[in-house]
């Protein structure tokens, strides 16, 4: 068995993504040992944990899922992960950013499933006013139809009723009111430590150095290795999710299935927009919900110094200041739209030529 399991529990948004991707080409080039960071339980690469933690947490009736996500989970995934845990007697990280959403009982479950191995929790943290932009960004780039309005106004109906308390599906706060989601882990786990994500637009090599300073794990290197364009979690810009937005809208009009939309996505991403070379600001908050966003970023973050917990980085970065780049308007929008559509009559194109 694992002499130690350092779990990784994201949130979303958290810089998660750039870390597993860290991690998966540590072990790849020979970094990092295979066994301190498994990337091959499923008969094929996995960048994170998330399919075997989540296929745990799904088979202990303890995580909220849509009704058309990983329905094709039968146990498999878990055990797979478990054994890959149980294999080795070295140090294992294990990172699923899924985990975040879990309630007590459902911490409990999944520190129960990696004994009798000490688990450790790391937890990366990072300021709303990034968050809840990407959030939506994410939430669309998923394919969903909700509009940055209303997606924005049921969080902030949420975190007035606290419902993530006792409804299973509604995960949010859960998720972000980091001073409970410290708290709800180290009532389960050995250890719990805070990792924030450095504010504005920093190296982005800083978040693995604190990532490093919190795990004090021996092989993993001071810095990180170059990561790949195409394994990077690319980000929209405020137009271009708000274009997506609109092509979620019409295709769900016409019937549209969610993987086809998604396609389309990254299509977009790739080869429509990437390479233009004035996309335009990142997805701010709009100005009538910056000032709340500020207050429960205050909150949240002096709950999280009153836990007590060691934290990597400064708290200081989970500060939601007095500007956000707002919202697109109409003309930039357009420009994002008509890029997308430049795409589309190019692929047309070369199709009528074939």
């Amino acid at each position: 068995m694992a002499q130690r399991v350092v779990l990784h529990i994201g949130p979303r948004k958290t810089a998660t993504t750039y870390l597993q991707r860290v991690l998966q080409q540590c072990v790849e080039i020979g970094t990092v040992p295979a066994a301190c960071y498994p990337v091959r339980t499923r008969d094929r690469l996995d960048h994170n944990h998330v399919p075997g933690l989540i296929d745990l947490a799904r088979t202990q009736g303890e995580i909220g899922l849509q009704a058309d996500a990983w329905t094709q989970q039968d146990g498999s995934d878990a055990r797979a992960l478990l054994e890959a845990v149980s294999a080795t007697e070295d140090e294992v990280i294990l990172s699923a950013e899924a985990l975040s959403v879990l309630r007590p009982s459902g911490a409990a479950a999944i520190i129960s499933s990696l004994a009798p191995a000490p688990v450790d929790v790391v937890i990366t943290v990072r300021d709303l006013a990034r968050v809840l932009p990407s959030s939506w960004q994410q939430h669309t780039r998923n394919g969903n139809i909700e509009s940055y309005d209303d997606y924005l106004a049921l969080r902030a109906e949420e975190r007035l009723s606290r419902i993530d308390r006792e409804d299973l599906h509604r995960g949010f706060w859960r998720a972000y009111s980091y001073g409970e989601l410290a708290r709800r882990w180290a009532d389960v786990a050995r250890s719990v430590r805070v990792v924030t994500v450095p504010a504005g637009r920093s190296d982005p090599a800083e978040v693995w150095r604190r990532f490093v300073a919190a795990v004090d794990m021996p092989p993993l290197p001071a810095e990180p290795p170059p990561i790949d364009d195409d394994r990077a979690n690319v980000s929209l810009t405020g137009a271009e999710t708000y274009a997506l937005h609109g092509l979620n809208v019409a295709a769900r009009g016409d019937g549209l299935g969610r993987r086809e939309v998604r396609d389309w996505h990254r299509k977009l991403l790739r080869r429509g927009w990437a390479d233009r070379p004035d996309r335009g600001p990142s997805l701010g908050l709009p100005p009538q919900v910056l000032e709340s966003v500020r207050g429960w970023a205050d909150e949240d973050r002096a709950d999280l110094a009153a836990s007590g917990l060691p934290v990597f980085g400064t708290l200081d970065d989970l500060v939601v200041g007095p500007d956000s780049p707002g919202v697109p308007d109409a003309a930039a929008v357009a420009v994002a739209a008509g890029a997308a559509m430049a795409l589309a009559l190019r692929g047309k194109r070369a199709r009528d030529e074939d």
